[in-house]
């Protein structure tokens, strides 16, 4: 039952604000008798009130009406503040960041709907509720979109951060201009430059990109490019050369079919072509494509038992996210679940 049940239901467990407030406010309760009201409705000449009842009863009445609506008031401020949620801490790290328009000296706070920016020569830490931190880098700049008990909410605009989770999957979400980042509980690095494109970087556990259906999932140790267009590329590990590299972004966000059907072959003869690459290329490449992608991934993992070629090939969804598990990197179905709207 919610705080304001237990208003009309005294029967009810008692909110501990209400209660507090109830305790400040007891002085003011009224020590005389309620009046013998059993007379309303009969008629005029049948009740009359001396002036010393009248006296009592505005003597009863004013200090009710009074602490009514100061606890009213009160508790109207309070399910405010519980509905705009918690500020989160902020300290300033090097130089002077700005919460708004205000410059913060030392510790601060940001809620709901603040903006926290950073110049060239500033910096901050930012306590996520109770589940985490993010460091803001130089010249970036954030704001708080959500905070509420197991959902948590950022909006990157342009710079870096960095985020140090610990919490169930889903409970932290970081939005760019490019892509929605959903922590599954690890630690990563996230860059957007001034045309809205980025760079997600992940150190432990794993975190799932998505823009507009495309989905990209990053385990410890990879990267993953995102673009305004196009939306999340496809991951890779970052041990991989420049060459794999470049031939990766020409096929992602190239717009040129000759570069980026040369570009593929590149990626599938490289030697650091990865399982994780390649399954996610699956569902990218055109039809014609599509086996010669799903063959270089049988050739380093084999399919889960009950998974077919041509369930792949069909882009059969609960086939993919069996041969996903078989990475060892965790169930897919964490982020079909996560990724549903939070109530």
């Amino acid at each position: 039952m919610s705080m304001n049940d237990y208003l009309w239901d005294p029967s009810d467990t008692p909110d501990p604000e209400v209660e507090r407030l109830e305790q400040m406010l007891g002085r003011l309760r009224s020590t005389p008798p309620v009046p013998d009201l059993s007379t309303v409705g009969r008629s005029a000449t049948a009740v009359r009130l001396t002036p010393a009842a009248t006296y009592v009863g505005v003597r009863f009445v004013a200090p009710a009406l009074a602490a009514a609506a100061t606890i009213a008031l009160m508790v109207g401020a309070t399910w405010q503040t519980s509905r705009l949620g918690a500020a989160w801490q902020v300290a300033s790290l090097t130089g002077e960041p700005r919460i708004g328009s205000r410059t913060l000296a030392g510790e601060g706070q940001l809620a709901m709907g603040q903006t926290l920016t950073t110049d060239a020569a500033s910096s901050a830490r930012v306590e996520v509720s109770t589940i985490g931190e993010v460091t803001i880098g130089s010249n970036s700049r954030v704001r708080l979109v959500e905070t509420r008990d197991g959902h948590h909410r950022l909006s990157l605009d342009r710079g870096s951060l960095h985020a140090i989770i610990v919490a169930p999957p889903g409970q932290f979400i970081v939005d760019t201009p490019s892509a929605t980042a959903t922590d599954l509980g690890c630690s990563y690095t996230l860059h957007v430059d001034e045309d809205g494109s980025g760079l997600l970087s992940v150190e432990k556990g794993w975190v799932a990109l998505e823009s507009n259906g495309l989905e990209s999932f990053v385990p410890a140790g990879a990267s993953c490019r995102t673009d305004p267009t196009r939306g999340p590329g496809t991951p890779f590990y970052d041990d991989a050369d420049e060459a794999f590299r470049d031939a990766l972004d020409q096929f992602d966000y190239g717009r040129n079919p000759a570069r980026r059907a040369a570009a593929l072959r590149l990626v599938l003869d490289h030697r650091d072509v990865s399982a994780v690459t390649l399954w996610h290329l699956i569902p990218r490449v055109a039809a014609a494509d599509r086996g010669a992608v799903v063959d270089a991934l049988a050739d380093q993992m084999a399919m889960p038992r009950g998974v077919t070629r041509d369930a792949i090939l069909r882009l059969d969804r609960t086939a993919l996210d069996s041969w996903w598990k078989e990475l060892g990197l965790g169930d897919a179905n964490w982020w079909r679940r996560w990724k549903r709207p939070t109530p």
